[in-house]
């Protein structure tokens, strides 16, 4: 029936199980990965949305600061 030596059945069984725990450990670096890029892009989104206040609530007073200037020119 079988042809194959219990030697070389074992050793097609142990390459198999290693090829299994590879693709495990892939599959929680992979994991891994995705959550740190969804931390780091939260980070960098909370970041711009901060930066973003800034510079309008920066550009809002200058604004009112031109007018203001404008106003006292003309």
């Amino acid at each position: 029936m079988n042809n194959l030596s219990p030697e070389t059945i074992y050793e097609i069984q142990s390459q198999r199980v290693k090829e299994e725990m590879d693709a495990i450990r892939l599959q929680e670096e992979a994991i891994k990965g995705k959550n740190l890029l969804s931390k780091n892009l939260a980070a960098l989104g909370e970041w711009m949305v901060a930066r973003g206040e800034k510079l309008r609530k920066l550009h809002s007073t200058r604004q009112s600061n031109y007018s203001e200037l404008t106003k006292k020119v003309a």
